[in-house]
This record gives C-alpha cells, sequence and structure tokens, in this order.
C-alpha cells in the first residue's frame, strides 16, 4: 500500500476514484428525484421542473431576474397533522356543510380534510403566497388526491364538481383555471367511494381559449400577493344522494422557473443533476462486476488450458481465437437485442466477450511457470495437480489479476456508453451513456453539443475521469508489480 500512495499516478487514480465512490454512496441520500421517470418525492406526480430548464446557478451568477427558479406555496398539505388546516381559509355558503380533520382516513398518506354536504352548495378553501419575479412563471400545475364517498342512496343523484382559481391582491377578477373534476355520483342502493388524482396545469387547452398562448402571462402579471382557491360544489339533493363526503389530501402547488438544480432538466423535466448521480452507481456496479466476470473467466481458461496443455488446450485455445476475431460490437449488438436491454445482461454480454485476451496472457504465464524447478519439486514432493494451481500458479500470477481488474473496468464503462448512445443501453438504470442517448433523440443534437453543455458534457467528462482513474491505478500496478518496469 505504501509503494501504491508514493507512485505520483496511483495516487491522482485514488483521488478521482474516491470522489466518484462518494457520489455513488451519498448520491442517494441527497437526490429524491426520479432520474427515469417524471415527478419527484417534492412535486408528487407532476415534473419537478419545466422542460429544458438552465441550472438555477445560472441566475446568482448572471444576475439576471429572468431566470426565475421552482415556487413551492403549499410547504405541506398532505394533512398528516390537525395543525396542517391552520394554513387554509374555508368559507361555505351553507351551514349544513362542514370542514372538518379527518385522521383516520388515508389517501395515501396518513389524514385528509373532511368535507359532509347535508345540503347543497360550495365550499372555498383559500391559502395565500407571495410570487416574488417580474417575469411570470413558464408553467404552473396543481395535484391533489381527492376521495367521493356516500351513504346508500334512496334517489336522485347528485353532482360533485371541483374548481381552482388563482387571485391576485390588484387584479379586477379571478383568474379561473378550468374544473378539476366533475363527478356524477351513480343512483345506486350500495354506499360508493372514488379514489382517483388529478393534476391541472397552465397547459390545459381551456386556458388557451381564455387567455391566449401564455396564460402565465395574465395569471401572474406582476410579482405580489396571491391567493389559490379551491372550491368543491356539491349540486343536488343531499339526502338522496346519500349525504357525500370529500376527502382531500397530498395538495400539492407548484409554479415553475425556468431554472432548476445543478444542472437544470432535460427535455422530459427531468433532474439531469439526479441522472449524474444514478449513471455514477451504474458505472461501478457495471465496470466492477463486469471486469471481475471477465477476470474470473479468463483466468480459469487460462490456468486450464496452460497447465493441463494437451486437446484441452487445443479446444480452449481456438475457442478464445474464434471469439478472438469476430467483431465485438455486432455481436455485442445482437446479443443485447436477443436477450433484452437490461443492466445485468449488459454486464453478462460485455463480461463474456471480454476475456480472451487476458486468457491467452495467464495462459503464457502457466506454460512458462509449470516448467521451473520449483513446480518439479512440488511434483517430486507428492503435491497433486490441484495443489499446485491453488499454492503456486495462482499466487504468481496474481498480479495480472489486479492490473486487469484495473484495465478492464474503464472498458466496460466506454463500452457501456458506447451502446447507450446507439439506443442498446439499459433501459432500466439511468446511466452516463444513456443521458446522452436521451440528448441524441431529442432534437437539440442540431445545435451542437455546447448550446446546451449541462445535459453533454458532464456525462462525458464522468466517463472519461473515472475511465482515467482506472487507467492509472493499473499503470501504477503495473510499474509496482512487474519487476522490468519496478522502480529502482
Amino acid at each position: 500500500m505504501k509503494k501504491i500512495l508514493k507512485n505520483k499516478k496511483a495516487t491522482a487514480g485514488l483521488v478521482m476514484l474516491l470522489f466518484f465512490a462518494v457520489l455513488a454512496i451519498a448520491g442517494p441520500f441527497v437526490i429524491t428525484d426520479n432520474p427515469i421517470l417524471t415527478g419527484s418525492v417534492a412535486a408528487g406526480r407532476m415534473p419537478v421542473a419545466v422542460v429544458s430548464a438552465y441550472p438555477e446557478w445560472y441566475r446568482d451568477f448572471t444576475g439576471n431576474p429572468s431566470y426565475t427558479t421552482n415556487l413551492f406555496p403549499l410547504s405541506n398539505a398532505q394533512f398528516s397533522d390537525p395543525s396542517e388546516l391552520k394554513m387554509w381559509q374555508n368559507s361555505t355558503t351553507s351551514s349544513g356543510i362542514t370542514v372538518s380533520y379527518n385522521s383516520n382516513e388515508s389517501l395515501g398518506v396518513k389524514g385528509s380534510l373532511q368535507i359532509n354536504f347535508n345540503e347543497a352548495g360550495n365550499v372555498t378553501l383559500t391559502t395565500q403566497f407571495y410570487y416574488p419575479y417580474v417575469v411570470p412563471p413558464p408553467e404552473y400545475a396543481t395535484e391533489l388526491y381527492y376521495s367521493v364517498q356516500t351513504q346508500s342512496q334512496t334517489g336522485t343523484a347528485g353532482n360533485i364538481t371541483m374548481y381552482a382559481y388563482f387571485l391576485h391582491q390588484l387584479a379586477e377578477g379571478p383568474k379561473v383555471l378550468p374544473a378539476m373534476t366533475n363527478y356524477t355520483i351513480p343512483d345506486s342502493n350500495t354506499p360508493f367511494t372514488l379514489l382517483p388524482y388529478h393534476i391541472i396545469c397552465s397547459l390545459d387547452t381551456d386556458l388557451y381559449r381564455e387567455y391566449g398562448l401564455n396564460p402565465c402571462n395574465t395569471i401572474f402579471s406582476s410579482p405580489g400577493s396571491y391567493s389559490f382557491e379551491i372550491v368543491v360544489q356539491f349540486q343536488g339533493n343531499a339526502t338522496a344522494s346519500g349525504n357525500p363526503t370529500v376527502l382531500l389530501s397530498n395538495v400539492n402547488l407548484l409554479v415553475y422557473g425556468n431554472s432548476f438544480g445543478l444542472l437544470g432538466t432535460d427535455d422530459l423535466g427531468r433532474d439531469l443533476f439526479s441522472q449524474l448521480i444514478a449513471g455514477t452507481q451504474v458505472s461501478f456496479i457495471l465496470g466492477l462486476v463486469t471486469a471481475l466476470l471477465t477476470v474470473v473467466i479468463g483466468l480459469i481458461v487460462g490456468l486450464v488450458a496452460g497447465y493441463v496443455g494437451g486437446a484441452t488446450d487445443e479446444v480452449l485455445m481456438r475457442i478464445t481465437d474464434m471469439l478472438l476475431v469476430i467483431p465485438s460490437l455486432p455481436l455485442m449488438i445482437v446479443l443485447v437485442f436477443v436477450l433484452g436491454q437490461s443492466l445485468l445482461n449488459l454486464i453478462i454480454v460485455i463480461g463474456f466477450l471480454g476475456w480472451m485476451g487476458f486468457a491467452r496472457t495467464v495462459r503464457s504465464a502457466i506454460l512458462s511457470m509449470k516448467e521451473r524447478s520449483f513446480i518439479e519439486a512440488v511434483k517430486s514432493a507428492g503435491g497433486g495437480r490441484f495443489y499446485i494451481i491453488r499454492k503456486h500458479l495462482i499466487p504468481n500470477v496474481f498480479p495480472l489479476v489486479y492490473i486487469t481488474i484495473a484495465m478492464a473496468v474503464p472498458g466496460a464503462i466506454v463500452t457501456e456508453a458506447a451502446l447507450s448512445f446507439l439506443g442498446l443501453g439499459p433501459q432500466d438504470v439511468m446511466s452516463w451513456g444513456r443521458i446522452l442517448y436521451e440528448y441524441e433523440i431529442s432534437g437539440n443534437i442540431a445545435t451542437g453539443a455546447f448550446s446546451i453543455w449541462y445535459w453533454t458534457i458532464p456525462p462525458g467528462v464522468c466517463i472519461a475521469a473515472l475511465s482515467l482513474s482506472f487507467i492509472l491505478i493499473g499503470f501504477a500496478l503495473d510499474e509496482i508489480l512487474n519487476p522490468r518496469l519496478r522502480e529502482r
């Protein structure tokens, strides 16, 4: 270990490798956004940010007020605690309508806001927030879970309708979103429960008809105090409709900015930094497991062919030669198509097509070693075949194992990146190569890789840096373990 630390190449490689190891290990505890699917813990099922958002630090770096960030007016509206009702003001049009907290019902989380309709009428729920930017947001979206429950119904059905509004303190009237839902309670003699979720956003065509192509320009015309209101309306005979009860929970309101996170978002609104961290984990797993698989297969084939010799050696080496002359990339493409595009299948394909060179190296070392006098001495003393392999041959070829592992990891990482860039990478995980593939199919490739550099440059640099770290370590191990290169 001291010799490794004294080697400058090894030290540089270990520092770079440690950096990526920290990213891979600590990343999942820091990043909560899904790298493959839109949405996150904070935004629920809504996209975490707008499409192709700039990095958030652009605003601080440039001082340009046109760069805005996400605004969460509702910091906590899951109603997991009765105190969360305080953030909402409620008003009803009838004394027969009550608003309370329900700790027993669950819409994915503990607790909900409960509205009981013993008469027809409306309930208006209001919360206030401040919009600080001089430019309108590019989009906004609201998500909520709701449940409509009734007792046994005996007569004419009723209607439950929910709306949402934005009110500006200087506006002449409400800025109306389309109805979130318009549900007709069925005419039935059995209780009924409905449990969906709903998302409304500024991209709704009804808003385009009302405000034109840029609804946000009208709704958020200037900075100031705004109110967000949800109106739940019941029309019909409450008793005949089974005294409907509406439960609300997981209310998320997100006023989007045009910048987000450390690296912005891709063309689907997914966090690029989360994808980069996920790619670090995938590269470590794929590189190390593939290298170990390559070394194990090559070591076994080389040992058996070199020590046993004869027909066994001839068969194993002809199979090795056949695999060596077959172009590896076309063969990998065919195998990935046959097996499927998953991380496990990619590890298997790369591992089983990368052992041939190492097997030939091990065979050459064994052929030279088994003729030496100390091996003949062990045989004369009664040492068996497996004893000689286990105690003498394997320990003497182990320096080759260390070097091969260090050199095979970057090869596996680059191969995965190449296959992913061609659209043949694993579809169950996000890798650095897949990030580049997503950019390729986004339609932005015609403008050049530097046009959206925060999408294309970081994964390319990470692929090169992680590969370089293993290469430096491999060169250092070769200098330390190879007597011909060992420094005196």
